[in-house]
Order: structure tokens, then sequence, then C-alpha cells
């Protein structure tokens, strides 16, 4: 029983480092250029503990792969981001603007789509190898060959981030691995299927 106390509570410092290096790692890339490559090195430890390699040194590792992936993630980010701020102003304009509920329908589908590739991004990026704006083709190809996973990526991260308004404590402590867990054991589970496929 105490061994299981203390393997709990081994899981639950893990967690709670990794939160904060995912947190400490953004903020020192000065947020825009933190978050991706903080973003990328907690999926990959993700990957690594869903992979059953759970004695991996969880600070170095992060580190080595923020430090390998910064410049590669931080461009497809900038893309990413841009795209988002340019759906967001057309958003807007036809809310404000235009009135029209057909164009306002057909951007909130360009949204959601949008939301759906960047969720996936983080799983492709750490499973394949790929050049930068690669991923974002794959990731939003991801969206159309799973369609059940995706929309259950979409639940389950709109469920953790109305958890995580409610208690925003979590943020501190868990927001990021709860919302990678999830999304990479889903990712998982794809890329698996996608490589059984390929192998037949």
């Amino acid at each position: 029983m105490w061994e299981q106390f203390n393997e709990k509570g081994a899981w639950l410092y893990r967690i709670m480092l990794l939160n904060l290096m995912w947190i400490g790692f953004t903020l020192l890339g000065g947020i825009i250029f933190g978050l991706f490559p903080a973003t990328v090195s907690l999926f990959s430890v993700m990957r690594k503990w869903l992979r059953g390699e759970a004695d991996i040194s969880l600070v170095s590792h992060f580190i080595e792969t923020y430090k390998g992936s910064f410049v590669k993630s931080n461009i497809a980010g900038l893309v990413i981001l841009g795209i988002g701020i340019f759906l967001s102003v057309d958003l807007y304009i036809s809310q404000k603007y235009l009135g029209n509920f057909f164009v306002h329908l057909v951007l909130l589908f360009l949204c959601f789509l949008y939301g759906l590739t960047v969720l996936f991004f983080f799983p492709t990026f750490v499973h394949f190898e790929m050049k930068s704006l690669s991923y974002l083709k794959q990731s939003f190809f991801m969206t159309f060959i799973r369609p059940l996973q995706s929309l259950l990526i979409s639940v389950i991260f709109m469920m953790i981030v109305v958890i995580v308004s409610v208690f925003p404590f979590l943020m501190v402590f868990f927001a990021g691995p709860m919302l990678a867990y999830p999304i990479m054991w889903i990712g998982n589970k794809v890329f698996k299927t996608l490589e059984s496929m390929e192998g037949k």
C-alpha cells in the first residue's frame, strides 16, 4: 500500500513538474516564441509515457526537445497564428458588417477545422519527421481521415477548458498534461491504425 502511495505521489510530482516546465519555457520564449516549442516538448514527453518509456529523464528530454524543435515549431506556429488571426478578423467582419448567415456559417466551419488542425498538429509533430509546413498539411488531413476521433478530441478539449475555467488553480499544476494526455492518446491510436493500414 505504501509503495502504491509513493508511486502515485511520484507520478503526481512528474505531472506537476511537466506543467510548470511547460509554463516556464513558454514564458522563456516570450510566450509567442515559447508556446509552440514548449507545447511540442510537453507532447513529446507525453508520447514517451504513453509508449511505456516512463523512466526517461523528464527535464533533460523536455529541454532537448525544446531546443531541437525551437525553429521548426515556431515556423509552423507563426503560420498557425497568422491563419488564426485572419479567420478571427474575417469572423468579426462577417458578424459586424456583412450579416450574411451563409458566409458566417462557412467561416465558423473553417474555424472549427482550424481548431482541429491545431489540436492534431502537436501529436503529428512529435510522431513524424517532416518539414515545418508539411506538419500543417498532415494535421489538416488527419481531421478528415479520422472524423470521429477528431470530434472526440474537440469534445475533450472543450471539457478540459471548462474544468480549468471553473477551477483555475489547475492551470498552474495540471492544465498542460490534462490537455496533452487525451489528445496524444487519441493521436497515437490514429497513427497506429494508419501504420497498420500502410503495412498491408
